[in-house]
């Protein structure tokens, strides 16, 4: 810190300045403690009373507080995090990653932890290759109940987070196997296959899904699916398209399928079968987690798989350590046995089902209303728009940045341009973190700086 005692602006001031700009720049972050006054005031040269007075007057204004007998703090009030904020709040972020996490029942979960803590020290050590038990069977349950999907606990492997999940499978099958996916694809499954070196085709996919008659020119590979509300086409797979997939895996040697559950939970009808239920638990890897129906932190993860692809992990996982917390899998093994995870679910999909209405209730009363397309709005936090309006797409892309509006589009997310079938400027709408008003703020901005072009 340097003061300039020739200038004009009294040393306290200069003090109170320079304080203020460490907090804002980063250099000073929450609950770090300032220098002692005698210290500071050796420091640079000034009295102690001077120092004093620079303090008070940050803690009048609430950058600092005054903690009797021990000193002087930056406050979490007023962190450098404080511009970020502002910034925030002119981004309308429509991301597809967020959910809503505010209503998730935190005293339970707390109450819980705290009883896993006390009643196992031992939970600190290192657990099962797979998993703590009591977690593996906690889903076992959950799924029979949820999803009548009926596998053995061994069969249940838990791992941190879908990515790592997604790595390590393609990790197991290397170069030996083709990794097969829609030509919109997953961009977190794709980059997965990518960051280890795996070959990725493409097989065209439209309104309906994965188109089998493309498939079934590939005499063996591992196909990647999300059967329901998958991203970002948001398309839900019919009963008999789930069939003809199981058949493809039956009529050939060396055929998998990835089933990704994310959306299971969040389906607003009648589920479906799962492809692990119709294929009786052959052939296909069920992969599912908890970061999108609990929060994006909660890195848990899982797969079911058919036992001849158990033994083989643990063949070529001969020194692996789990990586998850056993203190949150206890919890958790808690959190799912007592009922709390179907309650917070069932009252999520009510949650999220009220923000899509909100989201097409807004479009709709919009000057956008005549130009707007809406699709897979029947599950999950985020569903597809087109806007038929006479801007291109990367020109109205680069109008939403400058107005603060992140939303993506879905031909940021196509394998082969050749095979893509949806029109320029379709979107995917994220709305799972975004209360309503944020919601409604976004998308006015949107039909506002859109609305010549209609």
């Amino acid at each position: 810190m340097k003061i300039d005692k020739k200038s004009n602006i009294p040393m306290y001031l200069q003090i109170y300045d320079n304080i203020i700009d460490e907090i804002k720049n980063g250099y000073l972050i929450q609950f770090q403690k300032l220098s002692p006054r005698r210290k500071l005031s050796k420091e640079i040269g000034v009295s102690e009373q001077t120092v004093e007075t620079a303090y008070q007057k940050l803690v009048s204004d609430g950058y600092i507080i005054s903690k009797p007998g021990s000193g002087y703090y930056v406050s979490s009030e007023r962190v450098w995090d404080e511009e970020q904020r502002k910034m925030k709040s002119r981004i309308f972020n429509f991301s597809t990653n967020g959910v809503e996490t505010s209503k998730l029942p935190f005293q339970t979960w707390s109450k819980l932890l705290r009883l896993t803590i006390k009643e196992d020290t031992g939970l600190f050590q290192h657990g099962e290759k797979a998993g703590d038990w009591c977690l593996r069977k906690s889903i076992r349950r959950l799924l029979f109940r949820t999803q009548n999907i009926k596998c053995k606990t061994e069969q249940i492997i838990i791992g941190p987070g879908y990515e790592d999940l997604l790595r390590e499978i393609f990790i197991l099958f290397g170069f030996e196997k083709r990794i097969i996916m829609n030509n919109y694809y997953n961009y977190r499954a794709r980059s997965a296959a990518l960051q280890v070196g795996s070959n990725v085709c493409y097989v065209t996919n439209d309104k309906d899904g994965i188109s089998v008659s493309e498939l079934n020119d590939f005499s063996d590979g591992v196909l990647y699916q999300e059967p329901t509300h998958d991203l970002p086409m948001a398309v839900t797979l019919s009963e008999e398209k789930r069939k003809a997939l199981i058949e493809w895996t039956r009529n050939g040697n060396g055929r998998y399928i990835i089933e990704d559950a994310s959306d299971n939970d969040f389906q607003y009808g009648k589920n479906k079968k799962t492809l692990w239920e119709l294929s009786n638990g052959e052939n296909v890897i069920y992969l599912g987690n908890f970061s999108m129906t609990i929060a994006p932190s909660m890195k848990i993860g899982y797969i079911i798989a058919p036992e001849d692809f158990v033994k083989w992990w643990f063949k070529k996982k001969e020194w692996y350590l789990n990586r998850v917390s056993r203190i949150e899998q206890v919890t958790l093994s808690k959190f799912i046995d007592m009922g709390y995870y179907e309650k917070h679910i069932n009252y999520m999909c009510d949650v999220y089902k009220e923000k899509t209405r909100f989201v097409k209730e807004t479009i709709y009363n919009s000057v956008l209303a005549e130009s707007t397309k809406i699709t897979g709005d029947t599950a999950g936090f985020y569903c597809n728009m087109f806007f038929d309006i006479s801007l291109p797409e990367k020109e109205a892309r680069e109008l939403c940045i400058k107005n603060g509006i992140k939303i993506s589009a879905l031909t940021s997310c196509v394998g082969d341009v050749k095979r893509a079938v949806l029109p320029e400027n379709t979107y995917n709408i994220g709305y799972g973190e975004l209360t309503n008003s944020k919601i409604r703020d976004g998308l006015n901005l949107l039909a506002d700086i859109w609305a010549k072009y209609i």
